[in-house]
């Protein structure tokens, strides 16, 4: 396993925000990523980093996905053993391996456009918070409900809330507890005006996932259960990070 260490302040040059994906086998959609990251304009770039985190894909590893030129500082990371749902280690490690005080999480379905950077780029941030971001269709522009699973907020807030729980590792759903969580620990602010822009299938086939299925197995949702239980009443382990074997590919 990587060597694990505190993240570090950086430089005076580190980036303001790393922008954190998971990814698990969506070639064309990583490549369109790609494609709308290398648009941002050098201001922006130079302010930013990208971190994609290859969550054991059998099929299409992230690393054999073309990038183009001009992309901001990136890097991609790959988990060694393929766990069915297992984003939520993907997550740990970029927030781990994240260079910015500020972390942009989101999934790979989800285009960050430049207006929305560069407002929260300059928007009076408060350590304190996690943010929420609005979100629209890509294609269309139609305003839809923001999406439960994507963040804004500092390192360290995040590290504060514990990260998520890689017990739950194979179970699909269950990242709503680190929301739970979060919302324990800090206050959300709902920025409505700065917006991801959502990529359906019909328009990617795998901007989803579809090499595995979401519906889990009866013994997976007994043992999600389970855990929910036992941790609630404290009789099993707290919340476990950075757990998987992961090395860094570009």
């Amino acid at each position: 396993m990587a060597t694990k260490k505190s993240p570090a302040s950086g430089p005076a040059n580190s980036p303001e925000i790393s922008i954190v994906f998971a990814y698990y086998d969506n070639p064309s959609m990583l490549e369109f990523q790609w494609k709308q990251i290398a648009q941002y304009s050098s201001a922006v770039r130079a302010r930013v980093e990208v971190i994609v985190v290859d969550d054991a894909s059998p099929i299409t590893p992230a690393v054999s996905v073309g990038r183009p030129q001009s992309l901001p500082g990136h890097r991609v990371y790959r988990i060694a053993k393929d766990i069915p749902w297992n984003q939520d280690a993907a997550r740990n490690i970029g927030a781990h391996e994240a260079r910015a005080r500020w972390l942009l999480l989101t999934d790979i379905d989800h285009v960050v456009p430049e207006e929305t950077l560069r407002g929260l780029l300059d928007l009076d941030k408060d350590p304190t918070v996690v943010y929420t971001l609005g979100r629209t269709k890509f294609f269309t522009d139609d305003v839809r409900e923001p999406h439960p699973n994507s963040y804004v907020m500092t390192r360290d807030m995040y590290w504060a809330i514990g990260g998520h729980d890689e017990d739950y590792a194979g179970i699909y759903g269950k990242d709503y507890l680190f929301r739970k969580r979060a919302l324990k620990q800090s206050r959300e602010v709902h920025l409505s005006a700065l917006r991801l822009a959502r990529v359906g299938t019909t328009s990617i086939p795998d901007a989803g996932t579809t090499t595995i299925t979401r519906r889990n197995t009866r013994l997976a949702t007994l043992r999600g259960y389970a855990l929910q239980g036992l941790k609630a009443m404290r009789l099993f382990r707290g919340v476990q990070t950075l757990k998987a074997e992961y090395s860094r590919v570009v």
